[in-house]
């Protein structure tokens, strides 16, 4: 019999990813999307035959019980900050199959300015070496109540959950929906829109960052893992922390490609970048020093122990389709193209 392959988050950059790497790599593989509305359903099922679309919310809480109930295998990728998704899906998987559940987090959890806005930190996590550490930290890091609740919850009722943990994802995506990612794009919008470029002051604080595609094969793995007895190879649980990462970057760096490709297509009058404090930045964009301005560092040594290794193209090979895409969308586009 197919393994069943329940996905959240399909319409949106990260599933819609995994949905179409999964359809392309695994076509026995029984895929079944929560969707919103039959609109969304009518454009998956129309470029992905093979899935199965059902319509609901992550506030489904009974639709979400009998999805989990069903499934060998669930990936949540449609939010990082919803509590009771995770719980709804792992309390329906323990009635049913008892299948492995992955939870999309964030590495924003790691968000450091010891040294200051626009500096770079020498702090890089790794998810074998440092995962105490990293599922120590408190409510107080952006996602950490929301991993806590999905480990105590996988605890609670025996079920094997892993936590993938996105960095800087770049490149347009291939999905059926929303193909736009958020850190570079909402920053070459803002820029786009203030009319020159600018770092939250030096910008030379630094990220991770990764290819959308490369991302997709990290739950394909994964998956592939939770299908094997006894879950395979992976690490499953408190320890099943999984960071993703490709190569580094500083954001002075990418706001120069971002402003080189938007000035040589005549959408910015100059080259010049203007150096803003936190509160000058926020006033161009409010999220501006956490998603530009400090520095989020990681070493996905645990996937790469499964074999994973990154293929896609590197960031700045990415950076001039993307801002070709903000300025055919420019004022059209919200959080909402994203997730």
């Amino acid at each position: 019999m197919s393994p069943n392959i329940f996905i959240t988050g399909v319409s949106g950059y990260i599933g819609g990813e995994v949905v179409d790497v999964f359809a392309k790599k695994h076509p026995e593989w029984q895929l079944v999307a929560l969707v919103r509305n039959a609109e969304q359903g009518k454009i998956i099922e129309s470029k992905y035959p093979a899935v199965k679309t059902v319509i609901g919310t992550l506030d489904d809480h009974d639709l979400l019980v009998e999805q989990g109930k069903n499934a060998d295998v669930v990936l949540q990728t449609a939010s990082a900050d919803h509590i009771e998704v995770g719980r709804s899906i792992i309390e329906g998987t323990f009635k049913g199959k008892k299948g492995h559940y992955i939870h999309v987090s964030g590495t924003g959890m790691l968000h450091d300015v010891q040294n200051g806005y626009g500096n770079p930190s020498p702090k890089v996590y790794s998810d074998i070496s440092d995962v105490m550490e990293v599922t120590s930290l408190d409510s107080t890091h952006v996602h950490r109540d929301i991993d806590a609740a999905v480990i105590a919850a996988g605890e609670k009722f025996g079920v094997p959950t892993a936590i993938v943990s996105p960095v800087t994802i770049y490149g347009v995506g291939h999905g059926p929906i929303k193909t736009r990612s958020l850190q570079i794009p909402f920053l070459t919008e803002a820029i786009l829109k203030h009319k020159k470029a600018f770092t939250v002051l030096e910008g030379n604080n630094i990220w991770d960052n990764i290819y959308i595609t490369d991302l997709a094969e990290v739950y394909a793995v994964l998956t592939e893992e939770a299908l094997k007895p006894k879950g395979g190879s992976a690490t499953w649980g408190r320890e099943g922390y999984y960071f993703t990462q490709t190569a580094e970057h500083t954001w002075v760096e990418v706001v120069k490609a971002i402003s080189e490709a938007a000035q040589s297509r005549g959408a910015l009058p100059s080259g010049d970048i203007e150096k803003l404090n936190p509160e000058e930045a926020s006033a161009i964009h409010p999220w501006a020093p956490l998603l530009w301005g400090g520095n989020c560092r990681s070493r996905g040594d645990r996937i790469r122990a499964l074999g994973w290794k990154p293929v896609g193209p590197g960031l700045y090979e990415c950076i001039p389709e993307m801002v070709d895409v903000e300025i055919n969308s420019l004022g059209t586009q919200s959080a909402a193209t994203t997730f």
